[in-house]
């Protein structure tokens, strides 16, 4: 049994309310873009919000809005299988009880990874961030492996608290913009010619220069702590010619 949705997270609430007595025998939950055995049965589920809001609601009540927080940044992940195992976690945590969260069973353990996963990316990319000055805003691009890009604002909307900025995901092509007061996403599509070289860019790499020891440069270290999937948007790193 398959249960098919339109791949937002008020969906997959809406899937978990409708299939709960049978979560059991669900073999997957998948967008409706996605491939499909023809050999499952199918069920078309359609995103019912105040059957996600009672799904939302239950869950703080019973567990925390922190595991509802957890369970969202899993949904964020780009794992193949974070709809299923949302919901078969969510169904053990019911029965079983919260600490069950601790098991070694196999939905589980594969929600605390990709969990872990993604509050790794992060962690790495509150660090890693770049931002410039451009018409009044800061902004700033990335390509995160996960759809963090919710997270990433949430952080930088409380470190930026004066400042106006643009914060663009290119994998995705999706932005959030903050005027200092309000914050809306929308889709983007970044210019391919586009390149961080203005003069706080250079001012950056500058500074890094200046505090960095020939001595101590270790590019193995590195690379352990900052993989190279990190590397296109940092300006000390990648230096245009």
């Amino acid at each position: 049994m398959i249960y098919v949705y339109d791949g937002s997270f008020e969906g997959l609430l809406t899937v978990i309310f409708n299939s709960y007595k049978v979560l059991e025998d669900v073999d997957d939950i998948v967008k409706k873009d996605e491939q499909i055995d023809f050999i499952s049965d199918r069920i078309n589920c359609v995103t019912e919000k105040d059957k996600a809001e009672r799904v939302k609601k239950s869950v703080i009540k019973n567990f925390s809005y922190s595991f509802y927080d957890n369970m969202f940044m899993v949904f964020s992940s780009c794992n193949e299988k974070k709809e299923i195992t949302i919901a078969k976690t969510l169904k053990k945590l019911y029965v079983k009880g919260f600490y069950y969260i601790e098991s070694t069973d196999d939905y589980v353990v594969l929600f605390r990874n990709i969990l872990k996963r993604v509050l790794g990316e992060i962690h790495s990319y509150k660090g890693l961030l770049r931002f410039e000055e451009m018409d009044g805003f800061l902004f700033s691009k990335f390509k995160p492996e996960n759809d963090i890009l919710y997270y990433i604002f949430r952080h930088f909307k409380s470190r930026l608290v004066n400042e106006k900025f643009i914060i663009v995901d290119t994998k995705r092509n999706r932005a959030v913009i903050y005027d200092g007061k309000k914050r809306e996403f929308f889709d983007y599509h970044m210019n391919g010619n586009f390149k961080m070289e203005d003069s706080y860019v250079d001012l950056w790499r500058v500074f890094y220069d200046a505090i960095a020891i020939e001595e101590r440069k270790n590019k193995k270290l590195r690379m352990q702590n900052m993989p190279k999937r990190y590397w296109d948007n940092l300006p000390e790193i990648n230096r245009f010619k």
